[in-house]
């Protein structure tokens, strides 16, 4: 395979994920068929077979995709030598502004983890995040900022606000700087000593 049509494969293959993204954010898992997903990546349907497995298959890679770019990306540019309370608060609000500028990243996440497809996924596209969370929580826990908690419930605890808040802007709330600073405060304020 030369460099052309392997480039060629790779951007095929990125148009199935994004159009997979694309159709279940904006019309829910059921409407993400071959033949729509195909459609929307303008691709014939089989294609979609000479990149993934299944559909099913389709789906759990462009969510974990999404996950690794919204989580990771947020957290690349963060400096980890600061002071635990403060990168909780600068990692929440990056979170934040990432599915903020990407509502139908945010809006495939939730469906997706409240489908079947996320038992089957395996908790890969979390690991990562969790990491990055459990790494802040350890270093929180020794430098005695923070309580000693389960990483589920402080995971809980730092995304339940983004997921309200968010909700919130997608049926047209427009939440200010100030306002999301409180939101940040809230979430370091369940995770201090």
């Amino acid at each position: 395979m030369n460099a052309t049509t392997q480039s060629s494969g790779q951007a095929t293959r990125e148009r199935l994920l994004q159009a997979a993204a694309r159709i279940v954010a904006r019309d829910g898992m059921e409407a993400a068929t071959t033949a729509a997903i195909a459609a929307e990546a303008g691709v014939a349907e089989g294609t979609l077979y000479r990149h993934f497995d299944s559909k099913d298959d389709l789906l759990i890679a462009s969510y974990r995709q999404m996950k690794q770019e919204v989580f990771l990306g947020a957290g690349a540019g963060l400096d980890t030598s600061i002071a635990p309370q403060e990168r909780l608060k600068l990692t929440w609000k990056a979170i934040y502004l990432a599915y903020r500028a990407n509502k139908d990243a945010f809006a495939f996440g939730q469906r997706f983890a409240e489908s079947a497809l996320a038992e089957r996924e395996g908790g890969e596209a979390g690991r990562a995040v969790a990491r990055m969370v459990g790494d802040l929580r350890k270093a929180g826990i020794a430098s005695g900022d923070f309580k000693n908690l389960p990483p589920d419930l402080l995971g809980g605890l730092f995304m339940a606000p983004i997921s309200y808040l968010l909700k919130a802007e997608m049926k047209g709330r427009k939440w200010t700087d100030v306002e999301l600073d409180a939101a940040a405060d809230s979430v370091l304020a369940g995770w201090r000593k």
